[in-house]
């Protein structure tokens, strides 16, 4: 003789969501989410038009301290005199010499910098950090996409390898001076 166990309570009907529940929950979702995508893009965009500008101003700064104790900007090599977008980069992140030698610790005569904290900063549209460094505004231009960083030695111009388009496509405005230097508003 088999005994059922006793239920200790009134039995329950299952319930579940019906199918016009499940539909105002779903349109509920869509329409949260339409309000909510275009705000948190814009917000994004937003945030690399802020980092793009902050990232100009630090290393224009930078660039006008070196040339205020060195009086010449960075990106030379001091003993062939050409231009280096590696030696630029070095010369802003690390100490240097009066003639622009780097090394990595203070100590005479190496006494003047860093002018950046490190890493030099990536370009927000394609992420690169290397800088191509120019004698002059009239020299080329590398291939787009192949630098994040463009260097004027001449003038001491300091502008991130972007097109119009590419700039307007992240929120940020640009004018173009009458020395042909790009500036960011």
């Amino acid at each position: 003789m088999t005994t059922r166990p006793r239920q200790l309570g009134p039995v329950r009907a299952r319930s579940a969501f019906s199918l016009v529940e499940l539909v105002m929950v779903v349109t509920i979702i869509g329409i949260v989410s339409a309000i909510a995508v275009p705000r948190v893009s814009a917000a994004a965009q937003s945030a690399s038009a802020n980092s793009l500008r902050l990232s100009i101003a630090n290393v224009r700064k930078a660039i006008d301290s070196y040339y205020a104790e060195h009086s010449t900007y960075p990106g030379r090599n001091p003993s062939t005199k050409a231009a280096d977008g590696t030696r630029f980069v070095n010369q802003l992140l690390l100490y240097t010499d009066y003639d622009g030698n780097t090394k990595t610790t203070y100590g005479y005569p190496f006494i003047y910098g860093p002018y950046l904290r490190a890493p030099f900063p990536a370009n927000p549209i394609n992420t690169l950090t290397t800088v191509h460094v120019k004698a002059t505004p009239a020299a080329v231009d590398p291939a787009a996409g192949s630098v994040g960083w463009i260097a004027v030695l001449s003038h001491g111009y300091f502008m991130i390898a972007a097109t119009t388009i590419e700039l307007e496509n992240i929120g940020v405005e640009v004018k173009f001076r009458s020395d042909m230097r790009a500036e960011t508003q």
